[in-house]
């Protein structure tokens, strides 16, 4: 645990046994350690008990060590600067600042007290006092590499990332090359809150350098992850055209022609690169290449290319049920199954690949095949409403409209904002002579979506004769009407 990576980066080393030297210090078998002895054992704190289940332990013992060091070296900065981060940890700002305000009567021009002490007060909303240290921070620090860089990486930790743009700015005009920071916090497992925050610093990196094949990488990266693909699509596009040896980025670009469904393109680009590339390095994209055959009507292609998959990677399941849907959209059912089954065999987990073999089963004829895994898979995923939208038409066309209607009504109760359910459900009441209660679900689901109404006409095309169920909609859809 530690604000700046590079309080790590010792060129001297340690020889002695940390082990050994914490067990001292435990013990108060002496009453001198030196600086780099206790940064030692603050280190064996923050690294080793901080991952254990004896957290609060392991950040008393943090400060005891800390308190040491600050009671001993009142004038090594350091100290108090990692005092401040196991506060900041607790959220106990107001003392953070105020071991950060003694350091400073040592240390004045320190910019990393300057820099800790603006994350502290952006932390407290205090935006304006957090720009005001910043800044001096950043007045000190001129063109020290390291101490941007550090600070860079502690305010994108924190999420300040408002905070993070002068700083990023600074770096970039002093020619430090920071996209390694930045790509290690986008590939670090964030939610897309933080990557849509990290978008405005990787448009600075862009601008700053827009012949930076990396920097366009990063921020194709960024658009894939929030699900932007016509911006990723052009990020990478940038990147490759400026080396077009560059396989992630191609892979970057051909996954965005893909989820744009430029099925046509993301097969010419995908052939041309196999030949620059070697043998192998698309093979994550193979699955890809297929389902894009898929949807080209190149099917027989697409099987032949989902066989070669599966051949080379029995444990495939995407490339299974892929392969099963090729059939299913085919209502080739009996065909389906295997690849199905299989897909759910190797995944239990995966909701969507029980409801569609459950489909299939049901397209089949396997009654007591569709009827079970039905079962199964409501119980298991309760908030998955195709499960409950499709056992309900399961059970409606094998005439079991008593027991429709009442998996449609748990399966509201399961989700109870999911407007298809609402609209399914109001169609059944109808059906079933429910008029009252019909006419109430709708006015509910077109309060939620009324631009979804049609489906409930899709389940049931009868109803579209049903006059009360119209006029209903039409105040809806058509209020001037």
């Amino acid at each position: 645990m530690s604000f700046f990576p590079s309080d790590w980066d010792d060129e001297e080393g340690f020889d002695g046994n940390v082990e050994e030297l914490v067990k001292e210090f435990e013990s108060q078998r002496r009453e001198d350690f030196s600086p780099r002895e206790l940064l030692e054992i603050f280190r064996y704190y923050s690294l080793n008990q901080i991952q254990t289940n004896e957290e609060k332990r392991a950040l008393n013992l943090m400060k005891t060590v800390l308190e040491a060091g600050l009671d001993q070296f009142p004038y090594i900065p350091v100290f108090a600067i990692h005092m401040a981060e196991v506060l900041i940890r607790e959220k106990n700002y107001r003392l953070a600042r105020k071991y950060l305000a003694q350091a400073t009567e040592y240390n004045a021009f320190e910019p990393s007290l300057y820099f800790v002490e603006s994350l502290i007060l952006s932390l407290e909303g205090r935006k304006a006092k957090a720009i005001e240290a910043m800044n001096k921070g950043l007045e000190l620090a001129g063109n020290d590499e390291e101490s941007l860089e550090d600070f860079l990486e502690l305010l994108i930790f924190y999420g300040q990332f408002e905070l993070a743009i002068p700083v990023l700015d600074r770096a970039l005009q002093n020619g430090s090359d920071v996209g390694y920071i930045l790509e290690k916090w986008l590939t670090g497992n964030l939610e897309k809150e933080q990557v849509t925050h990290l978008v405005p610093l990787l448009e600075k990196m862009v601008d700053d350098d827009p012949f930076s094949e990396d920097a366009w990488f990063l921020l194709g990266t960024a658009y894939l992850e929030l699900e932007n693909h016509e911006k990723a699509l052009l990020a990478f596009d940038y990147a490759v055209t400026i080396n077009e040896n560059f396989l992630e980025a191609w892979i970057g670009y051909l996954e965005s022609e893909y989820e744009t469904e430029k099925y046509t393109d993301f097969i010419a680009h995908f052939l041309e690169q196999q030949l620059r590339f070697s043998p192998g390095a698309l093979d994550e994209l193979q699955g890809l290449y297929a389902w894009s055959l898929y949807e080209t009507d190149k099917i027989t292609e697409a099987r032949q290319v989902y066989r070669e998959i599966l051949k080379k990677a029995p444990q495939d399941s995407e490339s299974w049920y892929s392969m099963g849907l090729t059939f299913h959209y085919e209502q080739n059912y009996p065909a389906a199954v295997p690849y199905l089954e299989r897909a759910y065999e190797l995944n239990v987990t995966e909701p969507d690949y029980g409801i569609v073999l459950a489909a299939a089963y049901f397209g089949a004829s396997e009654n007591d095949k569709w009827a079970a895994l039905y079962a199964v898979i409501i119980e298991l995923h309760p908030e998955a409403e195709e499960a409950w939208l499709d056992y309900g038409v399961a059970l409606y066309e094998t005439g079991d409209t008593d027991k429709s209607l009442e998996t449609t009504q748990l399966g509201l109760k399961q989700n109870p904002n999911s407007h298809k359910l609402m609209y399914r459900l109001s169609a059944l009441c109808y059906l079933t002579g429910q008029q009252a209660a019909a006419e109430y679900l709708l006015e509910t689901a077109l309060s939620v979506n009324a631009e979804d109404h049609a489906q409930m006409f899709i389940f049931a095309p009868e109803l579209k004769k049903a006059g009360s169920l119209l006029r209903i909609i039409a105040r809806y859809i058509n209020p001037e009407i």
